[in-house]
């Protein structure tokens, strides 16, 4: 057999082993906490398949032209945590971006508005004293060395959501509100729905918070220790503050498909 006949048969081989982990590896998952956050997403994911996991429904498909997993986690830290571990064992993903809504923190942030998270922190692990919370660090259990207390995001995702909020335009609130912006920040999680301008001020103040939710610290967390490149995206549907929880469920359909058209436009970017 001629050397040329060989090395085919032995590319062939070795492209027919490694064939099913590439087409894996290329996948994107994208996860939101509230099916709110993900609608629009998987209306128009096309040929799906349904995965259940520990009862957790995982979707399989296209969009815009990139396999992709998309799930809701439930809100809160330990149901993203939990759901961003098992997209990471059972589907091997390339990246993973979040999507969804969030609380605004700076005053320069309006309801429609988007915030790219490239730092992600925790506003509610750490020591509790008679003096109030001090934010500590978390630690790794695999390494056992600690974390950095802000978590960054892959700096090419973030690159490319700058250049996709380019291509988009949002839904206003109103007709008679600004068109919604797209800016970079700082997003701090929590186990609590924040409807206090005290804590915003806190936030601000402590941590240099642009928004606070419940879901992306943890999932930022769980990339990171596991080395998978990551992305957090927040629309916001309010200010956090006393009118937190009617502005909410005024506006988070609205900032929900906001936050997710600027993911689909960067799935176009990767």
């Amino acid at each position: 057999m001629k050397k040329s006949s060989v090395y085919l048969l032995l590319l062939t081989a070795f492209l027919s082993i490694c064939a099913p982990q590439l087409a894996v590896a290329q996948k994107i998952a994208i996860l939101g906490a509230m099916p709110e956050e993900i609608q629009l997403l998987e209306s128009q994911l096309t040929r799906v398949r349904t995965k259940n996991i520990l009862g957790f429904q995982f979707k399989t498909g296209k969009l815009n032209g990139k396999k992709v997993i998309l799930t809701e986690t439930g809100i809160g830290k330990v149901n993203a945590a939990v759901v961003t571990t098992l997209i990471i064992r059972e589907f091997r993903p390339q990246s993973i971006i979040f999507t969804g809504i969030a609380g605004g923190i700076s005053e320069n942030l309006n309801q429609g508005d988007i915030v790219i998270g490239n730092r992600l922190t925790y506003h509610d692990y750490g020591r509790l004293t008679n003096e109030g919370l001090s934010t500590n660090a978390t630690r790794n259990p695999i390494t056992k060395q600690l974390n950095p207390v802000y978590f960054s995001s892959d700096s090419l995702l973030v690159s490319k959501a700058i250049q996709a909020s380019g291509d988009i335009r949002l839904l206003k609130i109103s007709t008679d509100s600004p068109q919604p912006t797209v800016s970079v920040g700082t997003i701090v999680t929590g186990d609590t729905f924040v409807t206090s301008s005290t804590a915003v001020s806190l936030f601000k103040k402590t941590l240099q918070a642009d928004a606070t939710e419940m879901e992306g610290a943890a999932v930022a967390q769980v990339c990171y220790q596991q080395n998978i490149p990551f992305l957090i995206i927040r629309s916001i549907s309010d200010k956090a503050n006393e009118k937190a929880s009617v502005d909410f469920q005024t506006f988070k359909k609205i900032a929900s498909d906001n936050s997710a058209t600027l993911v689909k436009e960067i799935l176009k970017k990767l």
